[in-house]
C-alpha cells in the first residue's frame, strides 16, 4: 500500500512517523506494537523509512512495497550521531551510506497515511498480475468495459485485446450469470446494449470483491503484501492518525485506473469512503 509514496504530503507523513518513533519508542502508544517483537534492549530497535524499489512476484518488477517503514535492530554506534544529524529520522539510504550493521525485522511492516487520506490504492493489478490473483482475464474485463456512452461501445473491442480475451469467451464463461450476454451476439439497439454491458460491469466488480472477501490468502496478498514481498517489506500494520493498528482487511471498492483510455488496462482496489 505504499503506492502512492513519492507525494510530497505522503513523504511528510512517512518521515514525521519515523521521527516520532524513534523519539518515542518507549511511550506507552508503541508498547503493543513493540510486544510483537523479540529483542533484548529496547534501545537497539529503530524505526526506518523505505526508500527502494523492491521485487513483487505478482508484476515480476521493482515497485514500491506495502510497508513504508520498518523496524531494524542495531548495536552499531554510529546510529546516535546519526540520529541527532538527521532530528531522529533514519531511511534506507541513510543507513547505506554510513555502511550501518543491522539486522531487520521480520514482519514488522507499517503501512503509514496521512489522517485524513482516504484516497490511497490499496492494489493496481495489470492484466499479466490480475490472472496471477484470479486466475482468468475475462472477470477484469468484464469490470472494464465502457458502459455509459453509445459512442464507446466500439472501444470494448480494444478491451478485450487488453485483456487477452474476447467477447466470446466473456459470454461463455458467464453467460449462465448474465443470460443477456448472449444477445451480444445479435442485431440489439446501442441501448440494450449498454444495460447488459452496465449488468456485466456490475457483476464482475461484485464477483471480485466476493472472491476476494472468501479467501484468506488473497486477502493476506493484497492487503498485506504477504506472499509477494521479501520480508520486511510487506504490511502487517496500519499507521493512521496516531494508532498502530494490526493490518488484516480493508474494506475496499473496485474501479478500473485512469489509463484506460489509452489502452492501459489495470484494476484498482481502492478503500471504501
Amino acid at each position: 500500500m505504499g503506492n502512492n509514496r513519492g507525494t510530497h504530503d505522503g513523504d511528510i507523513a512517512e518521515i514525521e512517523f519515523v521521527k516520532k518513533f524513534n523519539v518515542n519508542k518507549k511511550s506507552e502508544k508503541f508498547k503493543n506494537y513493540l510486544s510483537k517483537f523479540e529483542y533484548d534492549n529496547i534501545d537497539n530497535i529503530y524505526m526506518i523509512r523505505v526508500t527502494t524499489k523492491q521485487l513483487s512476484k505478482l508484476s515480476n518488477q521493482h515497485v514500491m512495497t506495502r510497508a513504508d517503514s520498518y523496524l531494524i535492530k542495531s548495536n552499531d554506534s554510529k546510529l546516535d550521531n546519526l540520529l541527532i544529524k538527521n532530528d531522529n529520522y533514519l531511511d534506507e539510504q541513510i543507513l547505506k551510506l554510513n555502511n550501518i550493521e543491522f539486522e531487520h525485522i521480520k514482519f514488522s511492516g507499517v503501512s503509514i497515511k496521512m489522517s485524513d487520506s482516504n484516497k490511497f490504492q490499496i492494489l493496481k493489478m495489470t492484466p499479466d498480475s490480475f490472472y496471477k490473483i484470479f486466475n482468468e482475464y475475462e472477470l477484469g474485463a468484464g469490470a472494464s468495459v465502457y458502459c455509459t456512452k453509445e459512442e464507446e461501445l466500439e472501444k470494448n473491442d480494444s478491451v478485450y485485446t487488453g485483456w487477452h480475451t474476447s467477447k466470446q469467451k466473456i459470454i461463455d464463461k458467464y453467460n449462465k450469470d448474465i443470460p443477456s450476454l448472449l444477445k451480444l451476439n445479435e442485431q440489439i439497439s446501442k441501448s440494450e446494449e449498454i444495460l447488459i454491458y452496465k449488468k456485466l460491469k456490475t457483476f464482475s466488480n461484485k464477483k471480485m470483491i466476493e472472491i476476494i472477501n472468501n479467501d484468506k490468502h488473497l486477502q493476506e496478498i493484497i492487503f498485506n503484501g504477504y506472499h509477494i514481498y521479501e520480508e520486511p517489506y510487506s504490511a502487517s500494520y496500519f499507521y493512521k492518525g496516531n494508532d498502530i493498528i494490526e493490518l488484516t482487511y480493508i474494506p475496499f471498492s473496485v474501479t478500473t485506473g485512469s489509463g484506460r483510455s489509452k489502452g492501459n488496462f489495470t484494476i484498482v482496489l481502492k478503500p471504501k469512503k
